[in-house]
């Protein structure tokens, strides 16, 4: 016959345990938090303990990190059109004291592309004026030197409004100069102002 043992009682904690257990819990917490959470993942360094153990700004270091793998934002955009593009050159000649203005109609959102070179400095005015004016004298000025002058200017454009968009150049030296501009985009007229009158301009479908 089998003799029965005694097990050992266990004894459950008193309460003051458990209160100073997690009093102990509590404090290891809150030193990690302070010592080195806040330091590197919010920057926070109230113990200064995060500088010294180069703790501090971890997270945006990953975060650049990870933006540097990132692929890039496309950057251009699409943008269809009714039409063939137009293309056009002209040769101006200007004497001193002259002046001439080569506009091209374009819908808002159309892009151009130009260039044009001058025998000498012409001060200009690359400039619009809406179909749609708010007032009858408003327009909109892309670039100008009104100033020294330039010989030469190139680039590309996109209408942010649809109108007439082109060049005023004024010679305001001693001596004739000559212009030849090209371009080619998506404008459907072209017209040409001086002396307070205006001629339309033959354009031509690119080929």
């Amino acid at each position: 016959m089998m003799e029965e043992k005694t097990l050992p009682a266990v004894e459950t904690p008193s309460k003051a345990a458990i209160g100073k257990a997690s009093l102990i819990a509590l404090a290891v917490a809150l030193l990690i938090l302070f010592t080195t959470v806040l330091p590197a993942e919010y920057g926070i360094d109230p113990l200064k303990t995060g500088a010294a153990l180069g703790l501090i700004g971890l997270s945006k270091a990953g975060d650049t990190t990870a933006a540097g793998r990132a692929t890039p934002a496309q950057t251009g955009i699409y943008v269809a059109q009714p039409s063939l593009y137009k293309v056009d050159s002209e040769d101006l000649t200007l004497l001193p004291g002259e002046g001439v203005e080569i506009k091209y109609h374009m819908q808002k959102g159309a892009g151009m592309v130009y260039a044009w070179k001058a025998t000498g400095k012409v001060q200009f005015e690359f400039h619009g004026e809406p179909d749609q004016k708010p007032r009858p004298d408003y327009f909109e000025s892309y670039e100008l030197d009104n100033k020294v002058g330039q010989d030469h200017s190139y680039g590309s454009f996109t209408a942010p409004t649809t109108g007439i968009h082109g060049w005023f150049w004024e010679n305001k030296e001693k001596k004739e100069v000559r212009i030849h501009l090209t371009t080619a985009g998506f404008y459907d007229s072209a017209k040409m102002l001086s002396d307070g009158s205006s001629e339309d301009l033959t354009i031509e479908d690119a080929k």
